[in-house]
C-alpha cells in the first residue's frame, strides 16, 4: 500500500499507473463523474477479443468465471456476500428490475427525494404519469431528509428510494442507518443509490443497517472501470420474482429452459440477472479490481485519501478569502461525500473559465463541483484553487 504522503507529493506515486489518461499533466476535478481508468485495464480488450472470437460458443465458461470475480469484488467494497450481488450494464437496468418486483397494485406509492440521479428520477416521473403515486421530498437540507422520507411510510408504500450522497451537492444523507428498520416494520422495500459512496467513502451494508435493502453502485465513477458495469445488493433470504427477467435469472442459463412455466428463478441475487450483453465492461472491471488489490488500495485507505484531499481543497479555498456572495462552500467538509460543492450564482461561468485554464470541474444548477481522485497530488489541488481565484476575478470582476 502506498503511503498517503506519497500521494500528496509531486508527482503522485500512483500517477505512473494512469499514463494513458495523463493524470499528471491535467487537473481533473471531475472524479465524481468519471475517474481515470488505470492503464492495466487495457488488457481487458485483448482478453475479451480472444474470449469472444477464439473461444466462440465455448466462451460462456470463461465469461461466467469473470462475472463471479466481479461480483465478489463489488461485494468486498460494501462488506457483503457475493451471492447477494446482481450485475447489469447500468443502475437504470437494475432499478427497473427492482421496480418490477414491487407489489404496485396493492401498494401504489413510491417515495423519494427530488434530487435522485436521473436513472431513478426520470423513471419515477414516468411512473407518476402512468398513475403511480410518487411522493418527492426536498433533498435539502440533507440533515433531515431521512426523517422526512420516513414520514411517508404506510400501508400504501411499496418502496422508499434514497441516495447515500446527494449527486448534485455532494452532501451525505445523515442517519441513513435508521431507515431500514422503519421500512421493514411496514413491509416497505428500501432502494439506496450508493454510487457516490462506493470506493470513496467507507461504506458497509452492515454499518449502515442495510443488509435487507437494495443497494446499487457501479464502475463509472470512483471504481475507475468506465461505463457499462453496475451492481445491486439484493436482500438475502427473500423470494423476489421480478417481472422484468432475462435468461440469466434462471438456475443455469445454458443448460436449463429459461422460459419453461411456471418460471423458475435462481437463488440469491442472480434472480435479478438480465440477458446477453457486451462482456467487455465486466472484463475491464475484473482487471481494475486486480489492480486495486495489487496496490492494496482498500476502501479504508481510499477513504483516508479522499478526506485529506477534500480538506486540503477546502483549506486552500478558505485561505483565498473569496467573497461569500460570489462563491461559498456549501457545507462543512465532514458532511460531504466524494466531492466539494460551492454555491455560486456564477457556477457555469466559473466552471468554463477554469476549464480555459486547464482545470476540469463541472456544475449543477448553482453548485460548482470539484471531485478529486487518488492519483492527484496536493500541488494540483492548490493550482485548482488558484485557477478558481483567477476565474472569479474574470467572471465577477
Amino acid at each position: 500500500m502506498p503511503e498517503l504522503s506519497q500521494l500528496m507529493q509531486t508527482p503522485n506515486v500512483l500517477a505512473q499507473d494512469y499514463q494513458h489518461a495523463a493524470v499528471g499533466a491535467r487537473i481533473m476535478l471531475t472524479g465524481h463523474i468519471h475517474q481515470a481508468i488505470p492503464d492495466v485495464a487495457a488488457l481487458a480488450y485483448t482478453q475479451h477479443w480472444d474470449c469472444l472470437n477464439r473461444y466462440g460458443e465455448e466462451r460462456f465458461e470463461e465469461e461466467f468465471a469473470v462475472v463471479e470475480r466481479v461480483r465478489a469484488g463489488f461485494a468486498g467494497l460494501i462488506e457483503a456476500k457475493a451471492a447477494n450481488i446482481a450485475l447489469a450494464t447500468s443502475v437504470h437496468d437494475l432499478f427497473v428490475r427492482f421496480l418490477s418486483a414491487l407489489p404496485l397494485q396493492a401498494r401504489p406509492k413510491i417515495v423519494a427525494s427530488d434530487a435522485e440521479y436521473p436513472s431513478v428520477a426520470r423513471q419515477l416521473a414516468r411512473l407518476a404519469e402512468a398513475g403511480i403515486e410518487v411522493v418527492l421530498e426536498p433533498a435539502n437540507p440533507a440533515s433531515t431528509l431521512v426523517e422526512r422520507l420516513a414520514r411517508h411510510i404506510d400501508g400504501r408504500t411499496a418502496a422508499i428510494c434514497a441516495s447515500s450522497v446527494n449527486f448534485e451537492t455532494g452532501h451525505q444523507s445523515l442517519e441513513l442507518d435508521t431507515l431500514m428498520p422503519l421500512c421493514a416494520a411496514e413491509g416497505v422495500e428500501l432502494f439506496v443509490d450508493a454510487y457516490h459512496s462506493i470506493n470513496v467513502l467507507s461504506f458497509s451494508v452492515a454499518d449502515y443497517n442495510l443488509e435487507q435493502a437494495f443497494v446499487v453502485g457501479g464502475g463509472a465513477k470512483y471504481c475507475q472501470m468506465g461505463s457499462g458495469i453496475a451492481f445491486m445488493h439484493v436482500p438475502p433470504g427473500r423470494d423476489f420474482r421480478p417481472v422484468v427477467t432475462g435468461w440469466f435469472g434462471e438456475y443455469d442459463p445454458v443448460v436449463d429452459s429459461p422460459a419453461q412455466t411456471p418460471l423458475a428463478y435462481a437463488d440469491g441475487a442472480v434472480r435479478f440477472g438480465g440477458s446477453s450483453q457486451d462482456m467487455l465492461p465486466v472484463f475491464r472491471a475484473a482487471h481494475v479490481f486486480d489492480f486495486f488489490a495489487s496496490r492494496n488500495l482498500t476502501p479504508e485507505f481510499l477513504d483516508e485519501v479522499h478526506h485529506h484531499q477534500l480538506a486540503h481543497l477546502a483549506k486552500c479555498f478558505t485561505d483565498a478569502c473569496f467573497a461569500p456572495e460570489q462563491i461559498a462552500l456549501s457545507t462543512a467538509v465532514e458532511y460531504m461525500g466524494g466531492f466539494l460543492s460551492f454555491n455560486s450564482p456564477h457556477a457555469q461561468q466559473l466552471s468554463e473559465a477554469m476549464r480555459d485554464r486547464g482545470v476540469h470541474t463541472d456544475f449543477r444548477k448553482q453548485w460548482l463541483r470539484m471531485g478529486p481522485a487518488p492519483y492527484l497530488c496536493d500541488e494540483q489541488l492548490e493550482d485548482a484553487i488558484g485557477a478558481l481565484a483567477e476565474a472569479v476575478q474574470e467572471v465577477c470582476g
